[in-house]
């Protein structure tokens, strides 16, 4: 099995457009005055500063499918059509995760306790673009390494609660990732805590001559 690839600080650029988005504001339609506006670009570039996107990732290959069950070089084994359908033509796979960290969470916690619901709703939404962010970033990079070896990385990802691929999957991917490394915990639930925490799987094929 492959080593694990540990990224300690992820270059993130300030996701201010898909921020608004989940805000439901359309930055180039929705009309907001001057004071709010400012208030608003406050919050984000606060909670932003709180963020400290990390992340991780690891190749395996796979050893074994059905039409509804993938099996990997590491011991694990996924019973998803989802994911067997994603990985029907790959080798191998790429595990990976991100987090924004927990700074950002209890930034969030502390403006809601002091009655300011408004910038926790902010910080909430920084928080989960910034680690959406993160492992676009480490997809990206990963995507960039395989070509030079001639290999593709899926266009899709799937993350487990995503259709089929169940929640509890979670464990797989704390403990192959080590994200308590990162001080992420994972609950009863497979909940992971800070919640800002995202993982997601992807198939790697080989690029096909033209």
């Amino acid at each position: 099995m492959d080593k694990l690839n540990i990224f300690k600080k992820i270059p993130v650029i300030l996701p201010e457009k898909e921020i608004f988005a989940r805000l439901k504001y359309n930055i180039h339609k929705t009309v907001i005055d001057v004071e709010s506006r400012g208030r608003i670009y406050t919050a984000i570039n606060r909670g932003f500063l709180a963020c400290e996107p990390k992340g991780s990732w690891i190749r395996s290959d796979v050893t074994a499918r059905s039409r509804d069950s993938v099996t990997f070089s590491n011991g694990i084994i996924f019973n998803s059509l989802s994911i067997a359908e994603l990985l029907s033509e790959s080798s191998s796979v790429v595990f990976m995760c991100a987090t924004a960290g927990a700074a950002i969470m209890e930034l969030a916690e502390k403006s809601f306790k002091e009655g300011d619901a408004a910038s926790a709703v902010i910080y909430d939404a920084v928080g989960s673009e910034t680690a959406d962010a993160a492992i676009d970033w480490i997809n990206t990079y990963i995507a960039r390494e395989l070509k030079r070896k001639g290999e593709n990385l899926t266009s899709m990802r799937f993350s487990p609660g995503y259709g089929d691929f169940k929640l509890e999957n979670q464990r797989q991917f704390f403990e192959l990732l080590r994200l308590a490394d990162f001080g992420v915990t994972l609950t009863d639930r497979y909940i992971f805590v800070p919640e800002k925490t995202v993982t997601a799987i992807a198939g790697i094929e080989s690029i096909r001559p033209v």
